[in-house]
């Protein structure tokens, strides 16, 4: 149950610190062989775009995790407060839907890449391997809207966790 919350805690984050640090291993390691011994690694660049993706991948979800996505707030403020929350939901709703959809088509995407066998210039890998950082991270990402916006409306707050937090 601890590796679990430990997870639900931090699975982002690690996430996008471990893309972090590795972009910025290989981008320092690139600029010392470049200019310090006038040579050139072929895979880094394309390694360093790879995982630039994935790491914006990994940051949508994590936007949804702590709920600052991009959203008009204005009906909310003026429309009375049940249906504001009544819109509130059928917005969290519409985007659940939303990431679920481009999941579904990021999945056809990595299943296409899949079946076409294609493979990297640079590293010789099969483009399908990173293709499928979209639907898992959309996934992800769906999992968080549900668990932040959608879950606490049918959820009763229990008062005293108010005063304990």
């Amino acid at each position: 149950m601890k590796f679990i919350r430990l997870l639900d805690a931090y699975f982002e984050e690690a996430l996008a610190i471990f893309f972090f640090l590795t972009i910025l291993a290989i981008g320092m390691d690139q600029v010392v062989c470049r200019y310090l011994f006038s040579f050139v690694r072929p895979w880094s660049e394309e390694m360093m775009r790879i995982l630039f993706v994935a790491l914006s991948l990994v940051s949508f979800s994590l936007c949804s995790k702590h709920r600052q996505h991009v959203k008009v707030e204005i009906l909310q403020v003026v429309l009375p407060k049940k249906l504001g929350r009544a819109l509130e939901l059928f917005a969290s709703l519409a985007f659940l839907f939303f990431t679920l959809l481009v999941a579904k088509y990021a999945y056809d995407i990595a299943v296409l890449q899949y079946k076409s066998g294609q493979t990297t210039a640079a590293m010789e890998i099969p483009t399908w391997t990173y293709f499928c950082w979209g639907p898992v991270m959309f996934v992800v990402m769906a999992f968080r809207i549900f668990q932040k916006d959608i879950l606490p409306f049918f959820v009763k707050k229990d008062p005293g966790a108010e005063a304990a937090a």
